[in-house]
């Protein structure tokens, strides 16, 4: 039997043009936080990164290779932060994920890579070419979302109730966080997440009652 294959070892080259690439690229989101995507240029982002105009040129030729990298290096973040979450999540007590997969969004939702995903969002609707980065994106975000709220629910995954709620509990959420970065003014977010934790406990509640009646019928 032949021997299980091993990839070759990254060369030190290798390992300097990804470290340099990925610095490029977390200089970029943190542009866009403290600039706006529109007023950030390829020059902010070089000097932000602190490479030279030729390294840049090397690993993004354009403008436009620079985004889309950019747009799915922040992306992968966001995954990763939110996959860490929800298993922490799965891994408690039962009858506390409502309360802890809501705060659990809530602190994502305050963080720089939301705030520069929602600064994308609103400049996608002048620029094709970012739409077009951007679409793919944010629909593979909200498939790996709802994914994970039905692994961390899986007994109420596939009811109709669930469904409406994980909806409202998204968007809800995200416009509380959207609200308060545009207009500056702080959301009342206890009251609003206090209700609802307790609307999907309810809620939740009331479909499991509803499945154990018709198991019993």
């Amino acid at each position: 039997m032949n021997a299980a294959y091993k990839p070759e070892a990254k060369t030190w080259q290798q390992t300097k043009s990804e470290r340099t690439r990925e610095t490029i690229l977390a200089a970029a989101i943190e542009c866009f936080f403290e600039l706006g995507y529109f007023n950030t240029t390829t020059e902010n982002i070089a000097q932000q990164a602190g490479v030279s105009r030729g390294a840049m040129l090397h690993h993004f030729p354009t403008r436009a290779e620079l985004i889309k990298a950019a747009v799915e290096y922040l992306h992968q973040r966001r995954l990763e932060m939110f996959t860490e979450e929800e298993e922490t999540i799965q891994q408690g007590a039962e009858h506390t994920r409502v309360e802890e997969s809501i705060d659990a969004y809530w602190r994502q939702l305050n963080t720089r890579e939301f705030a520069v995903f929602q600064e994308l969002k609103v400049a996608a609707r002048t620029d094709p070419e970012l739409a077009r980065v951007l679409k793919p994106v944010l629909e593979a975000y909200d498939r790996a979302w709802a994914k994970a709220s039905s692994q961390v629910f899986s007994d109420l995954a596939k009811s109709e109730a669930f469904t409406r709620t994980a909806y409202m509990t998204q968007y809800l959420l995200e416009g509380m966080a959207a609200s308060s970065m545009i207009s500056g003014q702080k959301v009342p977010e206890k009251m609003l997440l206090d209700w609802l934790k307790q609307e999907l406990r309810r809620s939740y509640s009331d479909v499991r009652a509803v499945k154990r009646s018709a198991r019993r019928s």
